[in-house]
């Protein structure tokens, strides 16, 4: 299903949450539309390839997509970029550290020219008139994850951080409406694979002065409006989780 998550006439964003196929990890995909061209933020695994660029398709041709953010290196993140090489003549922005990985999901050598590396320290860049920010989430949960930033609608595209995991039996809401109900189902997640409080508190000092409308996570809801942004990032600075949680429960021992 399509949902729109932002429109003001000339800027616009399109979330796609129906496209993995059955077993696979639920995932967001993320359109961006200005002056006719494209951005793609998490394109998603090789199986989606297809559906995905069909969704594109009824907004906009994919030859107009002029970049592919990927955020990390997990394969629901990044596995289909093969094919937006051979359709498309797109950018492809990736963490810097992942450069020399992220294109073994590609055919040999044919990444190499289009991509645009991430520093450790972020960086902004130029599109369609409008000065995108690329901030650092290192650990949060990849070493050298990326969150971007769209200062048109105040929108932070916040990766797995705000990941939520729907059980079967819960109907998948795109909004987040009550807070403290929808944590239950994004504190498994994050206890495990957000591996360090100390990455979340630094984060959460970085984005707190930033102004955010909305966070807008790779996997499950958005948080909608700046009472729910405060009260997200609020709750990321106190999280325990990862190693902390892990050194706690004993697991660092030679198994008998």
């Amino acid at each position: 299903m399509a949902f729109e998550v932002f429109d003001n006439g000339v800027h616009r964003i399109i979330r796609f949450d129906d496209l993995a196929g059955e077993g696979d990890v639920q995932a967001n995909q993320y359109l961006l539309i200005r002056g006719g061209r494209a951005i793609v933020l998490e394109p998603g695994g090789n199986r989606m390839f297809s559906s995905l660029i069909a969704a594109i398709s009824s907004y906009v041709p994919p030859q107009k997509i002029d970049y592919i953010i990927v955020s990390h290196q997990d394969p629901d993140v990044a596995a289909g970029l093969n094919g937006y090489l051979l359709v498309t003549d797109a950018k492809f922005v990736m963490p810097a550290i992942w450069e020399r990985f992220i294109p073994t999901f590609c055919s040999k050598g044919i990444a190499q020219s289009r991509i645009v590396p991430v520093p450790d320290k972020g960086m902004r860049f130029s599109w369609q008139g409008v000065d995108f920010i690329i901030l650092p989430a290192h650990f949060l949960h990849s070493s050298g994850n990326i969150h971007v930033y769209d200062p048109v609608s105040h929108s932070l595209f916040s990766s797995d951080l705000g990941a939520a995991i729907f059980p079967p039996e819960v109907e998948e809401y795109p909004v987040v409406q009550d807070f403290d109900e929808h944590v239950k189902y994004m504190e498994a997640f994050h206890k495990r694979y957000m591996p360090s409080k100390a990455a979340c508190r630094a984060w959460a000092r970085m984005v707190w002065e930033m102004d955010i409308e909305r966070i807008i996570p790779q996997h499950g809801a958005i948080f909608e409006g700046r009472e729910m942004v405060k009260r997200f990032i609020d709750w990321v600075a106190t999280m325990d989780c990862g190693v902390e949680l892990m050194v706690k429960a004993g697991v660092f021992a030679v198994p008998e």
